[in-house]
């Protein structure tokens, strides 16, 4: 068999790869080795009850937003339904920040500088730089040549900030060191000392913006719609389908050869899957050999650990948000455990209550209650290795201890209202998804990890792109769409030569 492209993966980078190379007349085939699309971005059903993997929120919905544009270029848009996330709340050691998110981040903002009276001009200041910096990260995707001669004067904070932590800056302009704390509250399991700044004013000035938002029917809702609209498209699906190896030839990649030794011929191939696997695993050993460097000197994120609760219980809505996050009382003590293989006593946590949007997702009169904390994939020599019963004690204890973390803070009694239970390690991450020890985010988004930071999705391999949370520009929903409308966009003109 030949195509235009093989798409490897079936994640949010892999399928908008592939449905904007199919609307674009190409010939595609999108290889995905799991049972269904969507990677870490889906949901899966249990007696009655519809749970979202990993995913809580995607940001740039609204008309005009990133992913608003980009759903609407793969043909995906028609398909999906979101809902906004009207409130959130961020649950601190001696404070407690309630958030109204309909007026998108400015409202957020507004909220925490009542918190914070005294730290007005440090605000102004701060927010104003993450604005800037937005400005020259939309500019650079849109760079025309004399621009890029001219770099260092059009982007010269993207050029000064690009190996600065969001801590670092923040001491710059602030005195108050709880600010650390609700600033650094992100999709990203880092502490403000190790967290981009480039990455934090990326995810405020192009996903959260206006305000983020929920797909009707949970999250697995935005890769059925994406492949959807690939299919219509004249794209071929393989489920339960491995790549093997990648087929390079006189300097160029050659097609794919998939598990049981078919060989599927094509001369561009995007791998949207762990960045081992795509440069080293599935390229002939002397490519891999090359790349080992490169993918051995890279920091993956850390890993998580979630519960997932079917509950038979009354929650008032006018107490409870959707979103819930439970801050440890120091991000950078609970950081150190981490990465040290411990899992912390004092864990932050994030609960979310999706029945709150969407009440189809669990039976009648029940709700649906997932928790979710960092966790590190090395805990207990790998979550108990290949002992499965010492792997299922450790596994309940994590969950009940997450579920009193839950009930003294946020929903007491919460246990006793349970109908479903299952909880998910990063060794379950690992095994569903393949990504590198269950990462949660891909590449953590520490300073010199972000935008040029992170390998090119176009490669040294004529022929061979990337995508996905593992490349550029950045992790979570939209960036790993993104990364798939940037390969795209890279074959497509290359196809055109």
């Amino acid at each position: 068999m030949s195509y235009d492209v093989i798409v490897i993966g079936g994640g949010m980078g892999g399928l908008t790869a592939a449905a904007l190379l199919a609307r674009r007349g190409q010939r595609i085939v999108l290889l995905e080795q799991g049972e269904r699309t969507g990677g870490y971005v889906t949901s899966f059903q249990r007696d009655g009850f519809t749970f979202d993997a990993t995913g809580s929120f995607v940001g740039g919905c609204e008309e005009g937003g990133e992913f608003y544009l980009l759903l609407e270029q793969t043909g995906a848009l028609p398909y999906l339904r979101f809902l906004g996330i009207e409130t959130a709340r961020n649950i601190y050691p001696d404070f407690r920040l309630d958030l109204h998110l309909h007026g998108g981040f400015e409202e957020y903002l507004s909220a925490v500088k009542k918190l914070f009276p005294h730290e007005q001009k440090g605000f102004e200041g701060y927010f104003a730089l993450l604005k800037r910096i937005g400005g020259e990260i939309r500019r650079f995707e849109q760079m025309t040549w004399w621009q890029m001669l001219l770099f260092p004067f059009f982007f010269r904070h993207l050029i000064r900030h690009e190996r600065a932590s969001v801590g670092a800056v923040m001491d710059r302009y602030f005195r108050d060191a709880r600010i650390k704390q609700v600033l650094a509250t992100l999709p990203a399991h880092l502490p403000p000392g190790r967290l981009s700044l480039l990455f934090t004013a990326t995810l405020i000035s192009k996903v959260l913006s206006q305000g983020v938002s929920y797909p009707e029917g949970g999250m697995g809702a935005i890769p059925q719609a994406l492949e959807k609209a690939f299919v219509e498209a004249g794209g071929e699906v393989r489920l339960r389908t491995a790549a093997e190896r990648i087929v390079v030839e006189d300097g160029g990649v050659r097609g794919v050869i998939i598990r049981g030794g078919t060989f599927l011929a094509a001369r561009t191939v995007v791998a949207a899957i762990n960045i081992r696997q795509a440069l080293v695993t599935l390229l002939p050993e002397e490519y891999g050999r090359r790349f080992a460097r490169l993918v051995n000197s890279l920091e993956y994120s850390l890993s998580s650990f979630l519960v997932y609760l079917g509950v038979k219980m009354k929650l008032d809505r006018a107490a409870l948000p959707y979103f819930t996050y439970v801050s440890p009382k120091d991000t950078e003590v609970e950081y150190g455990s981490l990465i040290r293989g411990e899992m912390p006593d004092d864990p932050g946590m994030i609960m979310t209550i999706p029945t709150f949007l969407d009440s189809s997702l669990a039976p009648a009169g029940h709700h649906i209650v997932r928790l979710m904390t960092a966790a590190p994939y090395g805990f207990l020599n790998n979550w108990g290795g290949s002992d499965q019963s010492r792997y299922r004690v450790i596994k309940e204890e994590m969950a009940q201890r997450l579920i009193r973390l839950a009930e003294e803070r946020v929903i007491p009694g919460l246990a006793r209202h349970c109908v479903v239970m299952e909880a998910a390690t990063p060794c379950t991450l690992a095994r569903y998804t393949m990504n590198e020890a269950g990462a949660t985010y891909g590449l953590a988004p520490t300073p010199g990890q972000i935008g040029r930071g992170r390998p090119a999705n176009k490669t040294a391999v004529p022929g061979l792109y990337l995508a996905g949370h593992y490349t550029r520009p950045a992790h979570g929903i939209v960036g790993a769409a993104l990364s798939g409308r940037f390969a795209a966009a890279m074959i497509s003109r290359a196809h055109r030569r």
